[in-house]
Formats: structure tokens, sequence, C-alpha cells
């Protein structure tokens, strides 16, 4: 009788312990990259390069990590509905671009940018579809 117990109250602890950990997964916030140093550091030229060259190698090393990307701004897009602000920069090739989606509370920094300046984005490579793809952006210079 007394293993019951024991088997009993050790299932319980560690169904109790299981539920906590998923409950605290399910609600933990994402990362805030505007407070992550940047993995790498990169031209926009570059960057379109290397996934040009070689897709596969290029995920191995800018997929789901944090970039610095130079380049010169050719277009701002601003839908002031959603509050959802991206910034284009140029690439040196005529099919591909780096577009970077920046947080809805970055709309103010991005609406004092103009285009054809050079910029410094830091945000989260997310891949190659038509252009590289950077996710919560912020501005670093």
């Amino acid at each position: 009788m007394i293993t019951w117990k024991k088997i009993l109250i050790g299932f319980s602890l560690i169904t109790f312990l299981g539920a906590s950990v998923g409950y605290y997964l399910y609600n933990k916030k994402p990362v805030d990259v505007r407070t992550l140093q940047p993995d790498l550091s990169i031209s926009a030229n570059s960057l379109i390069a290397a996934f040009n060259s070689d897709e596969t190698a290029a995920n191995v090393k800018y997929l789901d990590k944090v970039i610095a990307v130079k380049g010169i701004i050719s277009d701002i897009k601003i839908d002031s509905s959603t509050g959802q602000a991206s910034v284009i920069l140029e690439s040196g090739d005529p099919m591909s671009a780096v577009t970077c989606s920046f947080y809805n509370d970055e709309i103010g920094a991005v609406q004092k940018l103009s285009k054809g300046t050079v910029v410094v984005i830091k945000g989260k490579c997310t891949g190659k579809l038509m252009d590289v793809v950077l996710n919560n952006c912020s501005i670093v210079k």
C-alpha cells in the first residue's frame, strides 16, 4: 500500500512540474531584438550576393541570427492603418533587395529616414524569398 502512495505522489509531482514548465513556455514573450547585440555585420550588397551564390550556405550562416545590415535606402513603406513600417535597402541586384520590417513602435524613427541615405539596420534574418527579409528591426545609425 505504501508503494502505491509513493508512485501516486511521484506521478503527481512529475505532472505538476511538466504542467508548470509548459505554462511558462506558452506564456514566455519573444526576445526583443533591439536589446541584443548583432551576431554579424554586413553590407546589403554582400548579403544579397551570399544568398544568390549559395542559398544553403547563406541560410546556415544568417538564418535566425541577429544581423546589422548597412545599405542605401531605396524605399520606405509605412502603413498608417496597421502601424507597420518597412525599409527596402538597395543591393546592387535589380531582382533582389533587403526588406526590413520594423516593430510597430519604431514608426517614428522610420519616418525620419529618407531615400538615398546610408543606414545601418539591425534585425533577425528570416531568409530569402525574392528579397532577403529581416524582421523585428531597429535603426542602429
